[in-house]
């Protein structure tokens, strides 16, 4: 009972910490890399994506590349988001701790190396001519590839930097029924700090140089070349495991900026807070408010194949009354 009243007197605090002091976000409707803006996984999802100083699982990768440095088991990670409209959102990576031997005087430069790849897809799209009617079935598929690689120069701070290839493809819209793509290749930056035991602060920076070229002189009779950059986002945070281990308490601040006419232009701030309870290290509970809106999820652990394996689950609510998503996931220590 004792760690239920703490844990649920936590929550009503971030709720309401939550209320006060952010400020309304501006929507970002016509900003590039939608899809890298949904949070990714079960856990992340579940504490309300509060994750730039957790360590946990390789979706820390995805908001600091320097957590794959502390990473201390191998582990491959599995998460499937089901979405209405025909929409469908994946995400797969593996993450490899790099641990060596200490040489004579006590020392080694430990390090991780996290690879993932990220889907989001939406099918059957009617296209319709001017008079209404149907001449053909479109379909779009938006996929990001990362490697995250971290270092950790001295026992209290890590660094790292995720290499990202984004690809969109558009299927079937030129004048002869063929695909419409775009590549392009960014990098996320990202520092871990523990100033004490217990405490960790982290920072990044992400989507930096990502940006769709698009050649459209084969879908219009007069088609041009258009640029749609990805909005940077810039986060920093606090996850505190003290004075209770079972217990970590994350918040993050997020602020995001796009460039447009070689000018910069801020789109919006949020903030994140979560919460993860470990109980009798097989059962996990989390909690959190993703920019207002409430998350919550847990996790269970078991064997198998001779290997620890664990089940994750998120309830994630949007706002204007949109439907909210279930999202599940799988990961497998190995």
């Amino acid at each position: 009972m004792k760690f239920l009243k703490s844990f649920l007197q936590f929550f009503f605090f971030i709720f309401v910490a939550n209320f006060i002091f952010v400020a309304n976000a501006v929507a970002q409707g016509g900003y590039a890399g939608a899809f890298l803006r949904m949070g990714i996984a079960a856990r992340s999802e579940a504490m309300g994506r509060a994750y730039v100083a957790v360590v946990e699982g390789n979706e820390s990768a995805f908001y600091n590349a320097a957590s794959v440095a502390m990473l201390q088991r191998r582990e491959l990670n599995l998460s499937f988001r089901p979405l209405t409209l025909d929409r469908n959102f994946a995400y797969i990576a593996i993450g490899l701790p790099i641990h060596p031997k200490a040489d004579s005087a006590g020392r080694a430069l430990n390090g991780g190396l996290s690879v993932s790849w990220i889907h989001a897809g939406v099918n059957n799209i009617d296209a319709r001519d001017f008079d209404g009617e149907k001449y053909a079935t479109l379909s779009n598929a938006e996929n990001a590839f990362s490697l995250s690689f971290a270092l950790q120069p001295h026992p209290r701070a890590t660094i790292g930097l995720s290499v990202r290839v984004v690809m969109n493809r558009l299927n079937g819209v030129t004048q002869d029924e063929s695909n419409l793509s775009s590549n392009t290749t960014g990098f996320d930056f990202g520092a871990l700090i523990e100033p004490m035991d217990g405490v960790r602060l982290g920072a990044a920076a992400r989507n930096v140089n990502l940006k769709y070229s698009w050649n459209t002189q084969e879908v219009y009779e007069r088609g041009t070349t258009n640029f749609d950059r990805f909005p940077r986002a810039f986060r920093a945070g606090i996850a505190i495991s003290r004075p209770w281990s079972w217990l970590t308490l994350a918040a993050d601040y997020e602020r995001r900026v796009a460039t447009t006419r070689n000018k910069n232009r801020f789109i919006d701030a949020t903030w994140h807070v979560g919460a993860i309870a470990n109980l009798r290290d097989f059962v996990q509970l989390r909690l959190g408010l993703n920019d207002g809106q409430p998350t919550f999820g847990g996790g269970y652990a078991f064997g198998l194949l001779g290997r620890k394996s664990e089940l994750h689950y998120a309830f994630v609510t949007h706002p204007e009354s949109l439907d909210s998503d279930h999202v599940f996931g799988w990961a497998f220590v190995f």
